[in-house]
């Protein structure tokens, strides 16, 4: 009985050790290029929730790029303050991965600001050239009378059809 349940056991833990290792694999092989890895992924999102973007008024922000249909792309951003400021604002940069140079291109910038709130986020859905890589980088700032903080993130490449 005792070597039936060590055999059970060996075969889990063998099959884990399989998967683990395709896991780890296939992520490694994934080509990043300024941080961002490209990807086949529907969505991905970058975001500044650590302890190290925060500051005084800033609490998070963050960008989602997403497939929105053929050549199409939807883009949201978000920048958030522990209390009401006198400015809140988001800044999102679309690129685009340029096989050529091996680095990405800028595309388009669109912001959004608000006064006297501690929220403002922004959407938009863009039609985009497909057979491409696509990614966001954001900017989040607050103001708050003479202060003033500000953080970035971006998300991974994402293939539009």
């Amino acid at each position: 009985m005792k070597k039936k349940i060590m055999s059970t056991l060996s075969l889990i833990l063998s099959v884990c050790f399989l998967f683990c290792g395709t896991i780890n694999a296939e992520e490694t092989s994934l080509k990043q290029v300024d941080g961002s890895y490209l990807t086949n992924q529907e969505m991905s999102e970058g975001t500044t929730k650590n302890d190290l973007a925060r500051g005084e008024y800033l609490m998070d922000g963050s960008c989602t790029i997403s497939k929105a249909g053929i050549g199409k792309i939807y883009i949201y951003g978000q920048t958030t303050a522990h209390e009401t400021v006198d400015k809140v604002e988001v800044v999102v940069y679309i690129d685009k991965y340029n096989e050529k140079t091996d680095k990405w291109d800028r595309v388009d910038v669109i912001s959004k600001e608000s006064k006297d709130n501690y929220y403002v986020s922004l959407g938009k859905r863009m039609t985009v050239d497909r057979g491409a890589y696509y990614r966001l980088q954001s900017e989040h700032f607050v103001f708050k009378g003479k202060n003033f903080e500000e953080t970035a993130c971006f998300t991974d490449g994402i293939w539009i059809d």
